[in-house]
């Protein structure tokens, strides 16, 4: 699988007994891309595989400390391990002051290059991109989507239809336009562009209409769920979601999957209402687990 989600921490504020902070790994190809650090994310991304020297970059949505206080520990750890690739941070205004006054404050300055992105909207990686987009929470916060750009493919069940030999195959998919059995075949016509995988993440926020467009035929979207629907209120007074928004929005948004995350303590031990709240508005849904791997 070239693409696989790592789900490193799904809880909300506090950890719980089977719930780490937020913290969640994308890995495409050899790239992995982290998506907050709540505390012991580190501790997460080794004991599933994943090595820190290989993060890409690290997507901030907002500064609270469940969110963002495993940073400083996980740039460390990368420095004990000799990283020496530079490490692109993304998030909102006060992330780079809060990076450099945790290593001015530990006298444990890495030797690699930490660039902070607090302007910046978009993350290029060569086969994908990443971009933010503003959410609905207590403090300047954002959304991100990560998406594979679109790329060309052969048309082979039409050639083999046709039945175009297989040797000519590598030949039409490079561009060339070339006569078979006295007949003209044109590359554009057996090279089609399809979009890749689209995978959102919210972060902490309010039912907004801003994740819906942002969301639109997503693959995965993966969304604040912090308490079920009886909890509206407080869930709306606090910045947050219920599962039940999180079902509507990704209704609304022609999601294909929605994942459920950021759940409250409450549930530490049966968080099956949050599913069923969902499923009344959306069909697959998933409750995200600390540990879980997401193959696409």
């Amino acid at each position: 699988m070239k693409t696989m989600i790592y789900m490193l921490g799904t809880g909300a504020a506090v950890p719980s007994k089977n719930r780490g902070l937020p913290s969640i790994a994308l890995r495409y190809l050899s790239d992995i891309l982290l998506f907050d650090v709540g505390e012991g994310a580190q501790y997460k991304l080794i004991e599933m595989g994943l090595s820190p020297v290989k993060i890409r970059a690290v997507f901030i949505t907002h500064l609270h400390g469940d969110h963002l206080f495993g940073l400083p520990g996980l740039i460390q750890t990368m420095a004990m391990y000799n990283r020496s690739e530079s490490l692109i941070i993304y998030g909102p205004k006060g992330v780079e002051d809060y990076v450099n006054s945790a290593i001015e404050a530990t006298r444990h300055r890495p030797k690699f290059n930490i660039i902070v992105r607090e302007e910046d909207e978009l993350y290029d990686g060569g086969k994908y991109i990443v971009k933010r987009f503003p959410v609905d929470h207590d403090m300047p916060s954002y959304g991100y989507v990560f998406e594979e750009k679109k790329r060309l493919i052969l048309d082979t069940r039409r050639l083999e239809n046709e039945g175009i030999p297989r040797r000519l195959w590598s030949l039409i998919k490079s561009g060339k336009d070339l006569v078979w059995n006295k007949r003209l075949i044109r590359s554009s016509d057996y090279v089609v562009e399809v979009s890749g995988y689209k995978i959102v993440y919210t972060g902490d926020t309010r039912p907004t209409f801003s994740v819906v467009e942002n969301s639109l035929n997503a693959d995965v979207l993966i969304h604040d769920s912090t308490f079920d629907d009886s909890y509206s209120t407080e869930a709306h007074n606090e910045g947050h979601s219920t599962a039940g928004d999180a079902g509507r929005i990704a209704r609304s948004a022609n999601a294909k999957m929605l994942v459920l995350t950021h759940i409250s303590a409450r549930y530490s031990d049966d968080a099956r209402i949050l599913v069923d709240d969902a499923r009344k508005y959306h069909s697959n849904v998933v409750l995200a687990e600390d540990y879980m791997i997401i193959p696409l």
